[in-house]
């Protein structure tokens, strides 16, 4: 899903789930739906959903609070208390993308060698270039992207 930064839709997303779990696109965006709906209903009944590892969501109280106006900053207005929905990532959503975003070697201090991550993305990658095709292990030939299942990976 290497898409240069920018933000990916529904529609995006549930192609790119569609090709990794080998489902129509119709299935991918049904399951999809149906993940986002059991999320938003857990949340709603203030229930906390836990992926280990990945993170968790919940519903928070927020206090009411005094703000000044953005429109007018002389005048205050009064916030009212609400519950508001708050993702906290777990330690290998962290660790992967703490990974993904190593310094790049002129932002190196002087006097240190920098050396390049097995794996990273070259800045033609960055920008979103082309990359050869990889055969994967299920022997689907797939964009290179350095993305692979966690149960896949080694530490």
């Amino acid at each position: 899903m290497n898409n240069g930064g920018r933000a990916v839709n529904k529609g995006e997303f549930a192609q790119v789930l569609a090709e990794r779990t080998e489902l129509s696109k119709a299935a991918a965006t049904r399951a999809l739906d149906g993940i986002l709906d059991t999320l938003t209903e857990a949340m709603v009944e203030r229930d906390e959903v836990s992926f280990t590892g990945w993170g968790k969501f919940n519903a928070q109280r927020r206090k009411g609070r005094e703000a000044h106006d953005p429109r007018n900053p002389q005048r205050t207005i009064h916030v009212a208390p609400a519950y508001v929905p708050k993702f906290k990532a777990g330690s290998v959503l962290k660790r992967e993308i703490a990974e993904q975003f190593t310094e790049q070697p002129d932002a190196v201090p002087s006097g240190r060698r920098a050396t390049a991550r097995a794996g990273a993305p070259t800045p033609a990658e960055a920008d979103g270039e082309a990359r050869p095709l990889a055969e994967s292990q299920d022997g689907h030939d797939r964009a290179s992207s350095g993305w692979r299942p966690l149960a896949q990976r080694q530490s």
